[in-house]
């Protein structure tokens, strides 16, 4: 997200410079700095006030999206009354207001409302300065539309922004009169900040619902007040922002808020490259096997990718910790580095408890497991609880590694062979991938079986093409991935 807004901000200066565009490139570049250096300012004294570990991106991508949103006024000219300037028409004030909404406005840690929303709807209420959402111009649809579908692809939100957009083009064409395409679709798709509004504010993983379901319902919901405050509240200039924010209710409320800190306090060494990390939780919460956390390792000089990762909880939930199992290579990233390193008795934040990629509440469903290496974690979550629960189902775990040595969680899959579970080891220097020849081979009744698949995306989005072509349907089929994990043990 973060690269994405910092190529429209240097697309649109371009198209600015070429005159295309009627905004000056330096407003636009002069801009952005200033917001993003307010928001990572405030970030970092806020932070300081509250006793907590700052999230550098986060201040960042505010602040880019604040300067695609706000002006662009050159907020350096000599020729700005800097007061009014800092406060309102340079967006320093809703930079401050955005911000300060994600410490003030937030609850177990965790912020409720959207802070460019929140910034923006403030700071027309308090100071009479909204959002002029100036990237909401023809020449930037491609380029939103393009980076915004690549965000989507990585946080899995297609449905979410997709229902969003298809009910407010509905509704907007229902209550009029007549059905114009170019004035009920093709207009507000180029001329208005909707797309924009879509791909980038409204799929925010941390103030948007975490189930497909939810995700629906969210975009629906959202689009109906966008359409309510238009037609009810003319006055009112920010619906886009507000109706973002009555969401953001909503989520709250359906999803509830978890954040909190873990306390490391065991680090076992499962393989040459494997680590288990036990921690204990500030509190107890309750979780399904397979679910996942949003993990934020604050560090310095952290890369590009940052500070927070998602690790699928490893432990079951009758256990009385929670483990994140990582897989370390040769040059890792600063974060698996700080956490290859993490002390006992240090501290992690975890947030975001999210996942379906859980046990069917059916227990008489027939299914099998496909692991890629540290792919088995959630299924070593999901197998502890059956063994621990005495649930007895009728399982096959087809698990892929390069070498023998590379397996984990052995002792676990096999004390659950009397619950049901049979588990088929694959080691790929010798054996193999695992492929349709072995699949039916060992899953003779693969078609009447429930998939779930757990690994690095492009072995997962193999599975799913190499089983729907043996007649898996898509529904047998369950996936797990993780975001940013491109490695393969499989082709």
């Amino acid at each position: 997200m973060m690269y994405f807004l910092i190529c429209l901000v240097i697309i649109a200066a371009i198209l600015a410079g070429l005159q295309i565009i009627p905004y000056s490139p330096i407003d636009i570049v002069s801009e952005a700095l200033y917001l993003v250096t307010v928001c990572w300012i405030v970030n970092k004294v806020l932070a300081k006030i509250f006793k907590v570990k700052t999230n550098p991106e986060s201040a960042l991508i505010t602040g880019l999206i604040l300067s695609l949103i706000i002006g662009p006024i050159n907020p350096f000219s000599l020729s700005s009354n800097w007061i009014p300037a800092f406060a309102g028409m340079t967006g320093g004030g809703v930079a401050v207001l955005a911000m300060a909404s994600k410490y003030l406005l937030a609850w177990k840690g965790k912020h409720i409302f959207n802070p460019v929303a929140f910034g923006a709807v403030a700071s027309a209420v308090l100071l009479g300065q909204g959002a002029s959402w100036w990237v909401g111009t023809p020449w930037m649809v491609v380029p939103t539309l393009i980076g915004g579908l690549l965000v989507l692809k990585k946080i899995r939100r297609f449905e979410m922004a997709g229902i969003f957009l298809i009910t407010y083009l509905l509704l907007t064409s229902l209550v009029s009169d007549d059905f114009v395409l170019q004035r009920h679709i093709i207009d507000p798709l180029l001329h208005s900040p909707i797309l924009f509004f879509a791909l980038v504010m409204l799929v925010e993983p941390l103030t948007s619902p975490v189930t497909k379901k939810m995700q629906i319902i969210y975009g629906i919901v959202i689009a109906g007040f966008i359409l309510i405050i238009s037609r009810l509240f003319t006055e009112v200039y920010y619906g886009l922002e507000l109706s973002l924010l009555v969401g953001n209710i909503f989520s709250y409320v359906v999803s509830g808020s978890f954040r909190q800190a873990m306390i490391l306090k065991e680090k076992k060494l499962l393989t040459h490259d494997v680590i288990a990390f036990q921690f204990e939780p500030a509190r107890k919460f309750q979780f399904k096997a397979g679910q996942f956390l949003e993990w934020t390792l604050s560090h310095k000089n952290p890369d590009s990718r940052g500070v927070r990762r998602f690790f699928t909880i490893s432990s079951s939930p009758t256990e009385d910790y929670i483990m994140l199992t990582s897989k370390f290579y040769e040059k890792p990233s600063t974060f698996k580095q700080a956490l290859r390193t993490l002390e006992l008795g240090s501290e992690i934040i975890a947030s975001s408890l999210s996942g379906e990629f859980t046990l069917p509440e059916d227990k008489d469903k027939k299914l099998v497991f496909i692991a890629g290496g540290i792919g088995i974690t959630p299924f070593r979550s999901m197998v502890k609880y059956m063994v621990d629960m005495g649930e007895k189902r009728d399982l096959v775990i087809l698990y892929s590694n390069k070498t023998e040595r590379d397996i984990v969680f052995k002792d676990i899959f096999e004390n659950a062979k009397e619950f049901g579970v049979r588990t088929v080891y694959v080691n790929t220097d010798k054996d193999g991938f695992i492929d349709e020849k072995l699949i039916k081979k060992e899953v003779t009744d693969f078609k009447d079986r429930i998939f779930y698949i757990s690994g690095p995306e492009p072995m997962v989005e193999a599975f799913e093409k190499m089983l729907g072509g043996m007649g898996v349907s898509r529904n047998q089929i369950k996936r797990d991935y993780f975001p940013g994990y491109t490695e393969t043990h499989q082709k």
